[in-house]
């Protein structure tokens, strides 16, 4: 990341420009007020303007300003003034209509006393006449005032979003630095004694500031760290060092905080550093409405009951996330905890979980109750038979081929191809009119699965799809050359 400092030369810089921009608008205030008053001195006046000038102490090209503006008919020397004063009357009067809203005329009035008198009192002598210019033509013109607060107004935004920046800059780098330094020494020291370098005794001394929440948590997650990574005789010692800091309060504290961020930290730290405690807290999460801390509840569930990992699906009473079914495959195979009989669950009321039951029966092939894979295949869920037909498809469930050929007139568009498709694997010769029905009567998606399963279900069907096109018409020669197609 880029570090921006904020320093005393660029509020310099600033404040120049700042003065700049005064000086400039100033400036042309003052040249306006010139060349109005040569304009109507030469009207009102026939003296020559050369006197004028000398009179008004005006630059030469005012002169000609004012020479080019000069009307030639007197008469309508009335018509120019009262149009002027229109002019500025209009502009003081927008101006006016402005102040006026937040302050009344006496409070006007003492406003501009005060800003005179600070003026002669704090300005400097060489900035004075600069002040009492802008001060005069603010007041006389006040539209020029309100610009210059709105100016002023986005300068201090200015300034406070770079003070801003400034200050969270420098914490982030003293909390980057504060990480550096105290997790150097906080895992040096705790390595040193999981290596019996060191006793706990000092070991405890050389933890400094141990009691602090930021310390707190920086131990806690160097011990996580540990427990991913070290593993064999010193792996057992990492909860009795996060016993012995104490840091299973922070945990619990965290696990029934309001926030769920917090609460799924605590569960994970309780979970891996404090098991006997997270017991008590997970049952109680089990069911909570927030999917994310219901899915780290229900994962740790699964890590600390291995002799009955999948208990929590008796009282669940919500959904069983894809996330977490995910998490729980993963946990399975990962510790290799015992597998229970996916069968016991395929009459949950949760959908989510008789599906996954389906998905774990197939990946741990169990085919004791076979029987009851037959069942889902009447249940009202489209996915739920549809993993029925595909479980019968990969256990090669040969006793169930009769049921999905009769379920197949009935079945959905995705359920008709995943049949096919299982027969491919578990039909045989007798199974040849079903495909022949299919390849002359239904869809061409259907046609072109059929002709796929008859290809390449056994040399006998393969010879009963060439003599079937040379009966049939071009389309079902088509329809062979997609499926041998070796890029289909």
């Amino acid at each position: 990341m880029v570090y921006v400092k904020f320093t005393r030369v660029k509020l310099i810089i600033n404040s120049i420009s700042l003065v700049c921009l005064i000086l400039l608008f100033s400036s042309k205030i003052s040249m306006a007020k010139e060349k109005y008053a040569v304009q109507i001195a030469a009207i009102k006046t026939q003296e020559n303007i050369s006197d004028i000038a000398k009179k008004y102490a005006v630059t030469d090209s005012l002169f000609v300003d004012s020479i080019q503006q000069k009307p030639e008919i007197k008469e309508n020397n009335s018509l120019v003034v009262s149009s002027q004063r229109k002019d500025k009357s209009k502009a003081q009067g927008i101006g006016n209509y402005i102040l006026y809203l937040f302050f009344n005329k006496s409070e006007f009035s003492a406003l501009k006393n005060s800003l005179i008198d600070y003026g002669n009192n704090y300005i400097p002598q060489e900035l004075r006449g600069l002040w009492l210019t802008i001060i005069t033509a603010s007041f006389q013109f006040p539209i020029i005032l309100v610009f210059l607060v709105i100016i002023l107004f986005f300068i201090l935004n200015i300034i406070s979003v770079f003070l801003i920046l400034n200050y969270s800059v420098k914490k982030k780098n003293n909390k980057d630095r504060f990480l550096r330094i105290y997790g150097q020494m906080y895992e040096g020291v705790l390595l040193s004694y999981l290596f019996k370098e060191i006793n706990w005794e000092t070991a405890s001394l050389k933890l400094k500031r141990k009691d602090k929440r930021e310390n707190r948590k920086l131990l806690i997650s160097i011990l996580l760290n540990f427990h991913e990574n070290l593993k064999g005789e010193v792996d057992k010692f990492i909860p009795e060092i996060f016993t012995k800091l104490g840091l299973q309060k922070d945990s619990l504290k965290s696990a029934n905080s309001l926030f769920n961020y917090r609460k799924v930290k605590g569960i994970r730290e309780l979970t891996y550093l404090y098991s006997e405690g997270a017991l008590g807290i997970i049952s109680n999460l089990i069911n909570d409405k927030n999917d994310n801390v219901r899915a780290e509840a229900q994962t740790a569930f699964i890590m600390l009951n291995p002799d009955d990992p999948f208990k929590f699906f008796q009282t669940l009473t919500k959904p069983f996330t894809r996330w977490t079914q995910l998490s729980a495959f993963n946990l399975l195979r990962l510790h290799q905890l015992p597998i229970p009989a996916f069968t016991d669950f395929l009459y949950s009321k949760h959908p989510n979980i008789r599906n996954f039951s389906l998905r774990m029966i197939v990946y741990y092939q169990q085919l004791e109750n076979i029987s009851e894979i037959f069942k889902m295949l009447d249940h009202e869920m489209e996915l739920t038979r549809f993993l029925a037909y595909r479980a019968i498809n990969d256990l090669r469930l040969y006793d169930g081929k009769e049921l999905i050929k009769n379920k197949y007139w009935i079945e959905t568009g995705k359920n008709k191809l995943e049949i096919i498709k299982a027969l491919r694997n578990i039909g045989e010769v007798e199974d040849l009119d079903f495909l022949k029905v299919v390849i002359e009567s239904d869809m061409i998606s259907f046609k072109i699965e059929a002709c796929r399963t008859m290809y390449f279900m056994n040399s006998e069907s393969q010879e009963q799809l060439m003599i079937l096109k040379d009966e049939a018409n071009k389309e079902l020669e088509l329809f062979i050359a997609h499926v041998t197609d070796p890029r289909n």
